[in-house]
């Protein structure tokens, strides 16, 4: 200070940074870079982790592996227990109804009119038809409709017992229009036995298959309308008769 003046102002002395404030200040920077990064980390590895696992069966093999590890299981091995049995097949059989129908036995046979066996035609002849003997033929009339007096003629077959019947075979004369009906019961009764097949407009082989077989003990063959014969008559020929079935 000098003599005579003004005094001077002291000044404080300025102030020095201390180091130790610094340090901290460093320290507290790196924990918080640290603690960024393990943040990151976190999100990008642990948060994928946790969202693999967490995936629902439904994601796809592709995402799953995105988010994490996927474990794949080899398939199972199919073993013979577990094998697909095969299915049981069962062989057919042969049954009497599978069997096919055979000729069978005539136990007898008689001409037949409307009345049954006592006005037939010609029955001394009747049994040509069965034994392969000749043929047997009709009484001749003058129109195909028996003259207008009675209504058909035929041959009864008497198979002794009652049988299946499926068709009958007829060998008749050459001429064409013969109209016969086959007819089965289990009484010689024309009335009593039902129309079981039937042809129009027919002669040589004739086949009649019936709609549904019949078990009957007597078939009968009943002409309803004649053929022409070469004396400018009617009148029907039969060689052979033949029922097929079973017994």
């Amino acid at each position: 200070m000098g003599t005579g003046g003004t005094r001077e102002t002291e000044r404080p002395a300025p102030m020095r940074p201390r180091r130790g404030n610094k340090k901290w200040s460093l320290a507290l920077g790196g924990m918080v870079v640290v603690f960024a990064l393990l943040a990151s980390y976190d999100l990008i590895f642990g948060g994928g982790l946790n969202a693999g696992s967490s995936a629902s069966p439904s994601a796809s093999p592709k995402a799953a592996a995105h988010r994490g590890t996927v474990r794949r299981t080899a398939p199972a091995a199919t073993s013979p227990a577990s094998a697909v049995p095969l299915p049981h097949v069962s062989l057919p059989t042969s049954s009497p109804s599978a069997r096919p129908a055979r000729p069978l036995t005539v136990a007898s046979v008689a001409a037949f009119g409307p009345d049954g066996t006592s006005d037939g035609d010609n029955p001394g002849s009747v049994s040509n038809v069965v034994d392969g003997a000749g043929s047997w033929h009709s009484s001749w009339y003058t129109t195909p409709e028996f003259g207008n007096l009675q209504s058909g003629t035929g041959i009864l077959l008497d198979m002794g017992q009652p049988v299946r019947v499926d068709n009958v075979a007829l060998e008749l004369g050459d001429a064409v229009g013969t109209e016969v009906q086959v007819r089965v019961g289990n009484t010689a009764v024309l009335d009593d036995m039902s129309t079981a097949a039937s042809a129009s407009d027919v002669g040589g082989t004739v086949h009649l298959p019936l709609l549904t077989p019949a078990h009957a003990r007597y078939v009968l063959i009943w002409f309803t309308k004649l053929p022409p014969n070469s004396d400018g008559q009617y009148q029907v020929t039969v060689y052979n008769a033949t029922v097929n079935g079973r017994p």
